[in-house]
């Protein structure tokens, strides 16, 4: 039924994760009897509690994965059924209907349209001249044109429908530690960030925060965790030098400069943006150059990982897992359903 879902990407437009590293994210299962034995080596036993513990990273993927795949499903079992209805009430079948209210309106796509996607994307076409691609170019628009008719009709009877969800996501306790963090401790809603100074899609989302925080004020609290991705050559030190920064109590001042100059944190630069902010620089720089937080960073890392991040940024609210430089709404409507408990 979901006949404009998929639009296939041509003429060399590719399609991107918005975040860095790969994979997803979710909770453990334990075995009911942690002391059951699932294996015996020459007398020796290995008890479910130890096969849980080394299997506990790939289960949370594991687990995740299966939520997003019923969510999937369930979203397209909704629409599914906001559209018979839709259609039902109207006394027309569903294709009739989405014929009336999509095919019937998405104009065909004119020269200039064409011209004009061809243009911004010249560079992609492989050396190929407008005339011999505008066909690929006049379907892919014209399919477009379709797809957003349908997502709006999907919109609007999402939005007059009263829709209840009842599929919960996987939660895991995230520990916030002494990271720091803006908003109250008792906030209700607790968002803590695994981050990487060096992931553009890290950056992209800093304003995303912004307007939670301005938008939830004391209902939210929002921690920071180091999660320096290994092929970031000067993530680590950046993390670093944001803890040092931390020291003479301008983290977050510090943490704007190194969003601000993602392209140039060696450490020579680290060192200017302390003097940048007004940072008593010998201190800075003993604190950077001796290593002090290369554990902590470490620390933040591993942790990370044992709650399941593989990748740039990733979210925990209230333990729910978000991945991704993704918009406002996706944010708000984990936010607000942990409010609304």
């Amino acid at each position: 039924m979901r006949r404009y879902a998929c639009l296939f990407v041509i003429v060399g437009l590719t399609v991107l994760s918005a975040s860095c590293g790969v994979g997803s994210k979710a909770t453990v299962g334990a075995s009911d009897n942690p002391q059951a034995i699932v294996a015996t080596i020459n007398a020796v036993n290995i008890t479910a509690a130890e096969l849980d513990d080394v299997a506990k990273n790939r289960l949370q993927r594991v687990e995740q994965e299966i939520y997003e795949v019923k969510k999937d499903a369930l979203d397209e079992l909704v629409e599914k059924k906001l559209l018979e209805q839709a259609a039902s009430k109207q006394g027309k079948s569903v294709d009739d209907y989405l014929k009336e209210n999509v095919d019937d309106k998405a104009t065909a796509p004119d020269e200039a349209e064409i011209k004009g996607f061809y243009d911004v994307r010249k560079e992609q076409m492989g050396g190929k001249s407008l005339k011999e691609v505008q066909d690929q170019i006049k379907s892919f628009l014209a399919q477009s044109k379709k797809q957003g008719l349908h997502q709006q009709l999907l919109s609007g009877l999402r939005a007059a429908a009263n829709i209840k969800v009842n599929l919960e996501p996987p939660r895991i306790s995230v520990e916030a530690g002494d990271n720091p963090s803006i908003g109250p401790k008792g906030a209700p809603v607790t968002i803590v960030e695994f981050t990487d100074y060096q992931c553009p899609f890290c950056s992209r989302v800093r304003a995303t925060i912004n307007q939670l925080m301005d938008d939830y004020k004391d209902k939210v609290r929002y921690v920071l965790r180091d999660f320096p991705l290994s092929f970031h050559q000067f993530a680590k030190k950046a993390h670093e030098a944001a803890h040092c920064a931390g020291d003479q109590g301008k983290y977050w001042e510090y943490n704007k400069e190194l969003w601000g100059h993602q392209q140039a944190l060696q450490v020579d630069n680290l060192k200017n943006y302390a003097k940048n902010i007004g940072l008593k620089t010998d201190k800075f720089n003993k604190c950077l150059d001796s290593g002090k937080y290369t554990e902590k960073v470490e620390e933040n890392v591993e942790a990370g990982s044992a709650y399941g991040a593989q990748g740039t940024p990733s979210f925990f609210i209230n333990g729910i897992f978000l991945s991704g430089a993704r918009p406002i709404s996706d944010f708000k409507k984990i936010i607000d359903q942990e409010l609304s408990k």
